[in-house]
């Protein structure tokens, strides 16, 4: 965001119009790039509480902070022509392909880190019964989630809905679509707020290091 040239603010009415048409739209998407920047850190921060971290996983990472380091590029083209539909379908886009590149780390994370809990899923049913319901299965990844890795891959779902949302609004209007991206923050506090009660594995054999898991990604998405 630079300063106007005195030459280029003449009057008390193009202060104005400066005002309402650069500065004003500026400010927020600066607060909102930012605040996208924080929740993808705060994602990295909570998937690398996993202790088991492949070589394919680091290499995927790096492929995610570079795509990260797009977003000031991407912030700067906002801040010039965000009136315009295709800026904010880039821009849109940009924080969609990261977003679905920490979930794609995730589940390689979850895979690598917890396969024996998924193992037993049959058995973990039978002993949740009545609660098996608030579990996740996606047959083609052969992966089952419940509990606190349920929550988290929710969390990480948020800022994909947010930039979908935020595609099909540029069509209607540039400024609802970068204001979408504040509804991370509000999925992310009903996330917290509607699981956790729910996160909890009471009942269910686990390893020392698999509980540990769960206590560390705990405190991590709760700050408990």
């Amino acid at each position: 965001m630079a300063v106007p040239a005195i030459a280029d603010i003449s009057s008390g009415v193009a202060l104005k119009e400066y005002f309402i048409n650069f500065l004003a739209p500026s400010i927020l998407i600066y607060f909102i790039s930012f605040y996208l920047v924080y929740n993808f850190w705060e994602s990295t921060v909570i998937l690398f509480n996993f202790k088991k971290i492949s070589y394919s996983i680091l290499l995927l990472n790096m492929l995610t902070m570079a795509t990260v380091c797009l977003i000031p590029f991407a912030t700067g083209f906002l801040f010039k022509f965000y009136s315009y539909v295709a800026v904010n379908i880039f821009f849109s886009l940009l924080i969609l392909i990261i977003s679905l590149l920490y979930i794609v780390i995730f589940v390689l994370l979850i895979r690598t880190n917890f396969s024996k809990y998924f193992d037993k899923k049959d058995e973990i049913k039978t002993t949740l019964q009545d609660s098996y319901d608030d579990g996740m299965e996606f047959p083609n990844l052969k992966l089952y989630m419940r509990g606190v890795t349920l929550t988290l891959f929710y969390l990480l779902l948020a800022p994909v809905i947010s930039s979908l949302i935020s595609i099909v609004l540029a069509f209607v209007s540039p400024v609802l679509s970068v204001l979408s991206f504040l509804l991370i923050i509000v999925l992310s506090f009903i996330i917290r707020m509607k699981r956790g009660n729910k996160d909890t594995l009471d009942g269910v054999d686990l390893t020392d290091d698999e509980r540990e898991f769960i206590d560390d990604i705990r405190k991590s998405i709760y700050g408990e």
